[in-house]
C-alpha cells in the first residue's frame, strides 16, 4: 500500500514538472524556452539578460528576447568549456569570482536602500529650482577653450594657480614633460555641479576672462582627466516647465540617495577598528596622512569632486543620476 502510494505521488510531481516545462522529454515548454545539455533556460532569465538594454525600434520584443536567449546559450557553453579545463579551479579565477559576488551582494544593498529613499516633492522641487537659477532660468552654455592633460601626481607644484593666460598653462605643461590637447570645448551648467557652477559664475561675472579649473574621471581613464578653461561665449538657454520640475526631483532624490549610501559606508566604517586586524604596515593612513598634499590647487578639489570609495556603491548611485538634456558634450579627454 505505502508502495503504491509512493508510486502515485511520484507520478504526479513528474505530471506538474511537465506542465511547467521541466524535465521530460521533447522541446521546452511553459516557462522553460531552451534547455542545454538538459539544463533549463527561462523566461526570466531571458528578461533579466535584456534588462536596461535598448531594443532597436526596427526590432521587435521577440527578435530581442531571441538574441538575448542566444547569448546566454553561448555564453553558458564557453562557460562549461572553462569548467571542462579547470579553469574555474585556479586561484586567480576564485579571487575575481569572490570579489564579482561582492560587488554584487553590494549593488544589491544599494538598490534597497536607494529604493527606501523618499522622493522630494514637488514644493522642494520648486524651492530648488528657485534656489539655482544658473541651473534653470539662467542654464547656461559656455563655449571654452579648453586644455585637457592627466592629472600628474604633483599637480599642486606645477603653478597652475599662477597662470593668467592659456599660454602659461601651455608653457608650464611643456616645462614639466606633461601631454595635452587644446581644443574648442563647452560646458553645459545644468551638468555640472551646482556650486562648482555657481563659483564659476560667480567669478565670471567680475573677470571675464579668468581661467578655471576642474576635473572628470572618464570611464578607463589612467587618472583624472584636468580641464583648463577659458570662456570664450556664453549662451543663455533657459530650462523651464514640467521637464525642469522633473529634473529637479531627479536630482534631489540623487542627492539623498548619495547621501544614504555614503552614511552606509560611514556606519560600516566605524566598526572597522573592532572587526578587523591588520598587519604591521597595512592599517590605512591616518586622515592627517591622507590629506597630505591636497591643497586649493588641485583640480579634484576646484571640481569639488572626491576620490571614489571603491565600495561598489557608486555604480548603484549612478543608475539613479537625472539625465541632463541634450547639450553638447565637452571634448573626448586625451588617451596619452
Amino acid at each position: 500500500m505505502r508502495a503504491t502510494l509512493l508510486l502515485a505521488t511520484a507520478a504526479l510531481a513528474v505530471a506538474g514538472c511537465n506542465k511547467l516545462g521541466i524535465g521530460g522529454g521533447g522541446a521546452p515548454k511553459g516557462q522553460v524556452v531552451a534547455t542545454l545539455d538538459g539544463q533549463e533556460i527561462t523566461v526570466l532569465e531571458v528578461n533579466a539578460e535584456l534588462a536596461g538594454t535598448p531594443i532597436p525600434p526596427t526590432m521587435s520584443r521577440r527578435d530581442a528576447e531571441k538574441v538575448a536567449l542566444e547569448n546566454i546559450i553561448t555564453r553558458r557553453m564557453l562557460a562549461q568549456a572553462a569548467e571542462e579545463r579547470e579553469l574555474n579551479k585556479k586561484p586567480e579565477f576564485l579571487l575575481q569570482e569572490r570579489r564579482a559576488e561582492e560587488q554584487l551582494r553590494v549593488q544589491a544593498l544599494a538598490r534597497d536602500i536607494a529604493a527606501k529613499v523618499v522622493t522630494p516633492t514637488r514644493d522642494e522641487a520648486d524651492k530648488f529650482i528657485g534656489e539655482n537659477p544658473f541651473l534653470f532660468a539662467n542654464r547656461t552654455f559656455f563655449i571654452l577653450d579648453q586644455i585637457q592633460f592627466l592629472r600628474p601626481a604633483n599637480i599642486e607644484k606645477l603653478g597652475l594657480e599662477g597662470a593668467t593666460t592659456m599660454a602659461q598653462v601651455e608653457q608650464i605643461l611643456t616645462a614639466n614633460n606633461i601631454p595635452f590637447r587644446r581644443q574648442p570645448a563647452s560646458l553645459d551648467s545644468l551638468g555640472a555641479n551646482p556650486a562648482f557652477v555657481k563659483e564659476v559664475t560667480t567669478v565670471l561675472a567680475k573677470k571675464p576672462d579668468e581661467l578655471f579649473m576642474f576635473a572628470t574621471r572618464p570611464q578607463g581613464a589612467p587618472a583624472p582627466v584636468v580641464l583648463v578653461n577659458q570662456v570664450k561665449e556664453t549662451r543663455v538657454q533657459p530650462f523651464t516647465g514640467d521637464k525642469a520640475r522633473e529634473f529637479a526631483v531627479n536630482y534631489l532624490r540623487n542627492e539623498r540617495i548619495q547621501n544614504a549610501l555614503k552614511a552606509e559606508v560611514d556606519r560600516q566604517r566605524k566598526t572597522q577598528a573592532e572587526r578587523v586586524v591588520f598587519q604591521d604596515g597595512w592599517a590605512p593612513a591616518k586622515d592627517k596622512d591622507a590629506k597630505a598634499g591636497m591643497t586649493k590647487a588641485s583640480a579634484l578639489e576646484l571640481a569639488g569632486e572626491e576620490p571614489k570609495t571603491g565600495t561598489g556603491l557608486e555604480a548603484a548611485a549612478a543608475e539613479h543620476a537625472p539625465a541632463v538634456p541634450a547639450s553638447e558634450a565637452p571634448a573626448p579627454a586625451p588617451t596619452n
